[in-house]
């Protein structure tokens, strides 16, 4: 298991071991130990980005929150994009 933080947030990335919950035992799992995520609080990484190992579901979730990055807000209450700051 690894803890990893991406896109400011925290995510626990595991080898699924259990029959119990969403995936199959040996599945690269990401999970976001908040409460308000709702349905993508877990993620299977083998099926989206075909993970095999935890080091490549490492590599994902930081290559997706790279792509995807959330807005951020200033001071003023207005919203930036991180997006068009970085072209």
């Amino acid at each position: 298991m690894a803890r990893v933080t991406a896109g400011g947030e925290k995510h626990r990335i595991y080898k699924k071991t259990n029959k119990i919950g969403e995936g199959k035992p040996g599945d690269i799992m990401v999970n976001h130990p908040t409460k308000d995520k709702g349905i993508w609080d877990t993620i299977n990484l083998t099926k989206k980005s075909g993970a095999k190992t935890v080091k490549q579901g490492i590599a994902a979730t930081k290559k997706w929150h790279k792509d995807n990055p959330y807005p951020k807000t200033k001071k003023n209450g207005k919203v930036s994009n991180m997006a068009k700051k970085r072209r």
